[in-house]
């Protein structure tokens, strides 16, 4: 017998049974879900080669990031926090280790530096700076 599902709502292979549409575990069995990784188009992977005053998207929960020490009400010990800027950029600048960039957008207006070389924690604050990924965008705004 199939079970017509609602809307927001997906089915256990493993025990049949309903679950929310964005949990990662059955309720009812703890069967993992598979997630579909899917590529994001239009990603750029030699940054270098990027031209001045074209716009990119900053893809969120990539960047810096720091490991949660303590227990709060927000966070949890060992749960990522991310540090960097999200949204769409002008590329203003380059130098050997990201890309100086000005918002496109009214949220997120100003300067920034994008951060795009390897990998590493910084000693003095316990940030790791990982590089942006980041993806080409046609911009239609004001700004």
């Amino acid at each position: 017998m199939k079970v017509k599902l609602k809307r927001g709502q997906k089915l256990c292979k493993k025990c049949n049974s309903v679950n929310a549409a964005r949990s990662k575990k059955c309720k009812y069995c703890l069967n993992d879900f598979i997630s579909k990784n899917i590529p994001i188009k239009n990603e750029i992977t030699d940054w270098r080669n990027i031209e001045l005053g074209s716009y990119i998207k900053v893809i969120q929960g990539t960047g810096p990031y720091f490991i949660c020490t303590k227990d709060s009400e927000d966070t949890k010990i060992g749960e990522k926090i991310c540090m960097g800027d999200t949204g769409v950029f002008k590329i203003v600048g380059k130098d050997q280790n990201g890309l100086k960039v000005n918002g496109a957008l009214n949220k997120n207006a100003g300067f920034s530096y994008l951060y795009m070389g390897l990998p590493k924690k910084s000693k003095n604050t316990g940030i790791y700076w990982e590089p942006y990924r980041i993806k080409k965008v046609k911009f239609k705004g004001k700004r």
